[in-house]
């Protein structure tokens, strides 16, 4: 049996780690996982406290923001040279438990893996939009991949879907502005610099910006762009699982992270579009645009961003609200 130091990473880097995980994407910046240092390693919890009922009523945006952590932390940590052993959905008495994670030393690390953990600090979504990706072909099979190592599937729907995207998004904006509890909720999380969560003001666009699908119907914010550039023409991918378990949202996480971490290393910018697939009306007919039949979580622009340095990184939870150590046995 080895000692501590070879099985278990030191306190300062598992915070490190950790807060790395936790720049991971989650429904209005949310961030609503709880970890657990334990003496066989780390616990990923959902924190039900954080839900968002109106918009997220039955969790399945939380444990794919949670699944998307996960593995934000699995490239961390190889970047420190630490191999992560998961297992998700364990045996717990704790419902809002996802995923226990052992670690293995390893000296193998890929130049890809670095790549992908140095993409962390940054990634962030793009709003506005975006022209062309360049090399698709090559980014798309990386990302395809990626997906599929994740039990997920990634569809490309091109061209041929604008249409129909854009009008189900603006029949979409129509129903939530009649829902004021959705707008109540939207308006808390987003626009403001009070707490280090939520959507701040410089993430969000001043004016409509002519995305396709049409972006969810934040308040205005200050991000601008230049007028040449307002045709958007990024890729659309969609992300699709099996089934609709719990187990399919985490993974369904952690293939959205992995995705967005590639096209990061490329140089590419990135949105995840979930509220194409938050009413049942509008996820079945995103699902009608699929060529496969599985069932469509999440939509992802992906194309090369309007500005020449991105944006400031948006705020996280302090470490001391979202990592814990279990001192039972202490």
């Amino acid at each position: 049996m080895g000692t501590a130091a070879e099985t278990m990473p030191s306190w300062r880097t598992i915070e490190s780690v950790v807060a790395s995980a936790c720049r991971a994407p989650s429904l209005h910046n949310s961030q609503p996982w709880r970890w657990v240092l334990e003496p066989e390693g780390l616990t990923l919890s959902s924190d039900p406290d954080r839900i968002l009922p109106a918009t997220d009523s039955f969790g399945r945006q939380m444990v794919v923001s949670c699944g998307a952590a996960l593995n934000h932390l699995k490239y961390a940590l190889l970047e420190h040279h630490w191999d992560s052993v998961i297992e998700r959905m364990p045996h717990s008495a704790n419902r809002e438990c996802l995923a226990t994670v052992a670690f293995t030393p390893t000296a193998e690390v890929s130049e890809s893996e670095i790549s992908m953990a140095t993409a962390i600090a940054r990634r962030y979504t793009e709003r506005l939009p975006m022209s062309a990706p360049t090399s698709w072909d090559d980014t798309l099979a990386q990302v395809t991949e990626l997906a599929e190592r994740a039990g997920t599937h990634v569809e490309d729907i091109g061209d041929r879907a604008r249409p129909a995207l854009e009008a189900m998004s603006l029949r979409l904006r129509g129903l939530r502005r009649e829902n004021p509890v959705y707008q109540a909720e939207l308006r808390w999380w987003a626009g403001h610099a009070l707490y280090p969560d939520g959507i701040p003001s410089a993430a969000l666009p001043a004016a409509p910006p002519g995305t396709v699908p049409v972006g969810r119907e934040f308040p205005p914010g200050t991000a601008t762009c230049d007028p040449g550039d307002l045709e958007d023409r990024a890729a659309i991918l969609v992300l699709t699982t099996g089934s609709d378990s719990r187990l399919n949202w985490l993974r369904c996480g952690e293939a959205l992270s992995a995705l967005l971490l590639a096209c990061t290393a490329r140089g590419l910018g990135t949105c995840p579009v979930t509220h194409m697939t938050e009413l049942g009306e509008t996820r079945t007919r995103v699902g009608e645009l699929l060529e496969g039949d599985g069932l469509p979580q999440v939509l992802i622009r992906v194309g090369i961003g309007p500005r020449a340095e991105p944006l400031s990184t948006t705020p996280r939870r302090p470490l001391s609200e979202v990592l814990f150590r279990d001192r039972s046995e202490a």
